[in-house]
């Protein structure tokens, strides 16, 4: 299938978006978890390195957030029947790569939920990117190009959602490669002189570092509703030091066994509660 394929999802947003042209200059950020690895047992950002692309949740058979991403599941016919079936018989390269506009400037990337890294996108990378809000798994009527981002963004900023939901979904369209298309990969500094450093230098493109995520069990335990007490207790057996961080979480997940869906809930209350340059 061919690059018809881009356009005629691109087409179809555009038929849906409403509002005139955008001329904020927002980034496009993808968050996600830095220490993870892929399928095969492989570091994910240095599989990112040696093939020079990001890949879809179609392609590595993974996800920061549901796993639904194949033929006849949840994301597939989402996207069959916001795109119109575009990528129905398309190359799985083509699907769209999901990230989020970063409106509200956030230091730790539009959508933390995802992770605790972030890559930055080219501002070219808007011709070829859609959005909704809020998040697909809501089942969103609001769609945009970039023509229709103004009206997007109104609604975000006069809604009430929690900060790890309060996100515009960004989809973007086509391959998506390091050296033509990512501006910069952003870490936290937990991962400063770690084999996550390394590896991320090896894309070629700049490491910046933002203000750190770090939650104490006990401010924690003050928010026992926001994913449930069970995942506080999680959170204490993950810490050191009554401290949970990124690298902690990753760890849980890499080298100590515990349970990934579990453990996204811990990484929640970090997420949500933990950014060191946020109001608590």
């Amino acid at each position: 299938m061919s690059q018809n394929a881009v356009e005629q999802a691109l087409a179809n947003i555009k038929s849906k978006s409403v509002g005139g042209e955008y001329s904020k200059g927002h980034s496009v950020t993808i968050n996600f978890h830095p220490d993870r690895l892929t399928a095969t047992g492989k570091p994910l950002l240095a599989a990112i390195a040696d093939d020079g692309f990001l890949k879809s949740q179609f392609e590595t058979g993974t996800s920061n957030g549901g796993l639904t991403a194949y033929q006849g599941g949840e994301r597939w016919l989402w996207e069959q029947r916001v795109f119109d079936g575009a990528y129905d018989q398309a190359a799985e390269c083509l699907r769209p790569k999901y990230g989020a506009l970063n409106y509200r400037q956030y230091g730790m990337g539009a959508s933390p939920r995802f992770g605790s890294a972030y890559f930055e996108l080219k501002p070219q990378v808007l011709e070829r990117t859609t959005f909704c809000y809020p998040d697909s798994f809501f089942e969103p009527e609001d769609f945009a190009v970039s023509r229709g981002l103004d009206v997007l963004i109104e609604k975000a900023l006069s809604d009430d959602q929690d900060r790890l939901d309060d996100y515009i979904e960004a989809h973007i369209h086509g391959e998506v490669s390091v050296k033509d298309d990512i501006a910069c990969v952003v870490l936290d500094p937990v991962y400063r002189g770690t084999d996550i450093e390394k590896h991320a230098r090896q894309l070629g493109v700049p490491v910046r570092w933002h203000q750190g995520f770090e939650l104490s069990i006990d401010e924690m335990s003050a928010h026992p509703d926001y994913r449930g007490q069970q995942y506080i207790e999680l959170a204490k057996e993950i810490a050191s030091e009554g401290v949970v961080n990124p690298l902690l979480i990753g760890l849980a997940v890499t080298r100590q066994g515990y349970d990934e869906q579990d453990v996204k809930k811990v990484w929640h209350y970090l997420a949500r509660f933990g950014y060191c340059a946020s109001s608590k």
